[in-house]
């Protein structure tokens, strides 16, 4: 064999064993970063023994991810809930939720909780420090929320679907500007109208939130379910 091309198959075994390491280095140093993005600081955390398990992080995609999703209602579950949609003492609001991550029943694309007390705002909500009080509230009590307001800044919204999606709490948001509806839910739940300063100083009890058997809420439409909640008809 010629030794140009003993040569030439040299250079080619060597290039192709370059461009083997370099794809390989490459994913070790990818898979590196992302162990040090959701690894805690390398930081003494104080009262913790050196030797304890340290704190885990989610990162935004992760929290966002379903790893638990709530059971669709069955066909007997649907059927008993057509019916309390169409019940007399049913009210119907015509806004439905803030955000799709709040769906429930991903056959009919509707949320659905049962028994929830209802958080209804007179003022935007835009930190999320104003809902601790009553969300630790509810989530001690494993209770749902409805959260009714003008407007929901990011920071907010985003940290009611992440509770939600990962099963901290059932709750849905609801937004709208217009006063009537708002009126109506008021009306139906027995809620009390409250201000952000109440939100801010703490001063919402459970005295100031409303009440119903079932919300169901959808993109365009929410009802108000006064009567039995049962998944499963009697």
């Amino acid at each position: 064999m010629d030794g140009w091309l003993i040569g030439l198959i040299a250079l080619v075994v060597i290039g192709v064993g370059l461009i083997a390491f370099g794809a390989f280095s490459d994913r070790r140093k990818n898979r590196r970063a992302v162990a040090e993005m959701l690894s805690p600081p390398p930081r003494t955390i104080p009262s913790m023994p050196p030797d304890a398990q340290r704190p885990r992080y989610l990162s935004t995609l992760q929290a966002h991810r379903v790893t638990d999703p709530r059971p669709a209602l069955d066909d007997d579950q649907q059927r008993h809930l057509a019916g309390q949609l169409k019940a007399a003492g049913t009210v119907r609001i015509p806004v439905g939720f803030a955000a799709p991550e709040f769906i429930t029943d991903t056959g009919s694309g509707r949320a659905v909780i049962d028994s929830p007390r209802l958080l209804v705002s007179a003022e935007p909500i835009m930190a999320i420090r104003e809902l601790i009080s009553v969300l630790e509230h509810m989530i001690t009590d494993h209770t749902a929320l409805v959260v009714v307001a003008p407007t929901l800044s990011s920071e907010v919204l985003d940290t009611l679907v992440v509770n939600h999606l990962q099963r901290m709490i059932d709750v849905v948001a609801v937004v709208t500007r217009d006063p009537i509806p708002v009126d109506t839910i008021v009306e139906a739940t027995g809620a009390t109208l409250v201000s952000r300063i109440d939100l801010q100083n703490g001063y919402v009890s459970d005295q100031h939130l409303g009440r119903c058997d079932r919300w169901v809420s959808d993109r365009k439409v929410s009802y108000v379910v006064r009567g039995p909640s049962r998944s499963t008809p009697p």
